[in-house]
């Protein structure tokens, strides 16, 4: 397992552990391991599995969380952003979405066998140029000496939890502030979603 250590985005001074995740266990594999530990075919395995997928979709469908035992349960979101208090919500408004929980043994589980993973400590990758950077060397200028500064009018897209917010208030957005402390709200969204925003 590669881990490298970085200073954290969110707190300057702080520093992280990144993981590096490179391999993947195939499903192909979790086949062959249900039919090497059971009484069960791959055939048996895969029949299982593709009812239980069929089963999520139509719990979903009927606006219903499904628990799968030791596997955890689904959770439902809706997402749906509007300029106004809307009058109605049509159907092509609004996203539903689904994600998983995991048990809390599965996790905890998890978590001590990840004690006792060999580590090799690995340098993090180098922090790619933003594309206005990269305008900047094609055209002969230097490097700007603070490449951590956001430039106006340059894409840019930011990964969180709980991000969208509600664009109709005026308190609520993503705001720049420049080095004379003046400060700008971005109008101008295209992504508003709870882990993403861009802009």
């Amino acid at each position: 397992m590669k881990v490298s250590v970085q200073e954290s985005p969110m707190r300057p001074g702080t520093y992280r552990v990144v993981l590096h995740t490179g391999r993947r266990a195939a499903f192909d594999e979790f086949l062959r391991h249900v039919e090497e530990s059971s009484t069960i075919t791959r055939a048996d395995a895969l029949a299982v599995l593709t009812a239980a997928a069929d089963w999520l979709h139509q719990q979903a469908a009927g606006g219903r969380e499904a628990d799968l035992g030791p596997l955890g349960r689904s959770r439902l979101g809706m997402k749906g952003v509007f300029a106004s208090m809307p009058q109605r919500i049509e159907d092509a408004d609004v996203t539903l979405s689904i994600g998983w929980v995991l048990p809390r043994a599965l996790r905890r589980g998890v978590t001590l066998a990840g004690r006792k993973l060999p580590r090799e400590r690995v340098e993090p990758a180098p922090k790619q140029p933003s594309i206005a950077e990269a305008r900047r060397i094609l055209a002969g200028a230097e490097p700007d000496p603070h490449p951590g500064r956001y430039t106006p009018g340059e894409p840019l897209r930011l990964y969180g939890a709980r991000l969208n917010y509600d664009t109709s208030r005026a308190d609520e957005g993503v705001f720049l502030v420049a080095e004379d402390h003046s400060v700008t709200r971005v109008e101008q969204v295209f992504t508003n979603e709870p882990k993403q925003v861009a802009f």
